[in-house]
Formats: C-alpha cells, sequence, structure tokens
C-alpha cells in the first residue's frame, strides 16, 4: 500500500472517530459530558497548570468512562482477541485513573502531569467508539489516535492562548494580600469625636 494511501487511510478513520457519536447517538451520553469537561476544565482551571482537586476530578472521569467501556464490552459479547483486547484496554484506564487518585491523595508533583483534562479528555473521546463497535480496533486506528493528538494538544493550547483570561485568573495569580496592622487603641471611627464627660461619683 503507497504511502499516501495509509495517510489518507489514517486521516479518515480519524474523521470517523470524531463523526462516530453521528452514527451511534447512545454514545453522545457518555462524549458530551467528557468535552464538557475537557474544554470547561482546561479554560477554567489548567490553563497555568493543574491542580490536585482537578487532578482528582478528571481521575473520576476516567474510572467513569472505564466503567461504561467495560458495561459496553460485556454486553450481548462472545469473548475473543476483540473483547480480550477491550478489557485489556479498559483495565489500562482504570489503573490509569487509579494512579492519578493515588498520587493526588499524596500531593505528588506527577499529579499535575498525568491528571490534566487534555489528554484524558482526547484519549476518552478518540477510544470510546472502539467500544460502542463503531471503529474497528486495528492499526488504523492506533496510528490515527497518536498522530492525531500533538494536533489536538497543539489545537487546544492555541486556543488557551486566543481566547480572554477567565474570570479571576489575574486575582489567583496575586500573591495573598495582607490586612494592615491593627494598633490596640480607640477604633479610627472614633478617634476625632469629643470625649463623654465623666459622670460625678457620690
Amino acid at each position: 500500500m503507497a504511502i499516501t494511501a495509509v495517510l489518507w487511510a489514517i486521516v479518515t478513520r480519524f474523521g470517523s472517530i470524531l463523526a462516530a457519536p453521528i452514527r451511534h447517538p447512545d454514545m453522545l451520553w457518555i462524549i458530551i459530558p467528557i468535552y464538557l469537561a475537557w474544554l470547561t476544565g482546561d479554560y477554567f482551571q489548567e490553563r497555568k497548570t493543574t491542580d490536585f482537586g482537578n487532578a482528582m476530578t478528571n481521575a473520576v472521569v476516567i474510572l467513569w468512562v472505564g466503567l461504561d467501556w467495560a458495561r459496553q464490552s460485556i454486553k450481548n459479547a462472545v469473548f475473543n482477541t476483540t473483547l480480550a483486547a477491550k478489557i485489556l484496554i479498559c483495565a489500562a484506564f482504570v489503573i490509569y485513573g487509579a494512579i492519578i487518585i493515588r498520587e493526588t491523595a499524596k500531593a505528588k508533583p506527577i499529579a499535575h502531569l498525568i491528571g490534566r483534562a487534555r489528554e484524558i479528555g482526547y484519549f476518552c473521546i478518540v477510544v470510546t467508539p472502539i467500544f460502542y463497535n463503531v471503529i474497528p480496533i486495528d492499526m488504523i486506528t492506533l496510528a490515527a489516535i497518536l498522530m492525531f493528538f500533538p494536533i489536538v494538544y497543539g489545537l487546544n493550547s492555541l486556543w488557551d492562548k486566543l481566547l480572554p483570561a477567565p474570570p479571576g485568573e489575574d486575582e489567583m495569580s496575586q500573591p495573598d494580600m495582607k490586612l494592615p496592622d491593627l494598633e490596640p487603641g480607640p477604633s479610627s471611627s472614633m478617634q476625632g469625636m469629643p470625649s463623654m464627660p465623666e459622670m460625678p461619683k457620690f
């Protein structure tokens, strides 16, 4: 097969992956929340880095998607090499999510790298059609997923640079404001007011 034919097959396969929810509308129930979590999380919380709370949330997304994949795989399925491959992929993603949860719970810096919504959202979206039997598991699919990852990653970075900063980002990046030291004595609102006359003593 000529190289141009292989490249065209990879490009068209990636297009089929993105269009898969249209062919299988049931997939929208899992795809739409992934898209929303990816875009909103990346824009509002992960433009600069990923905090531990967001990494934990992204790990939960992986676990939930992995459970949905397993449900789709074993439903009316006969054990064969394809089902075995799906089970291995499910296990890999569930383990990945568990690792993120463990590293986040221990406040390990690696959680900032492996728990980003950008990477998690991409792979969850492009792998889901495989478990809904819309996209086959083969080398063309694997090549399409890996080849388009840096392209989508770059477009995501460009998206973050072109859009204005989300509300509150500048305030959160500034150091904590300290309140001025209060000296003991009468409050500032009482200064300058005439003192009350003393009551006569009996």
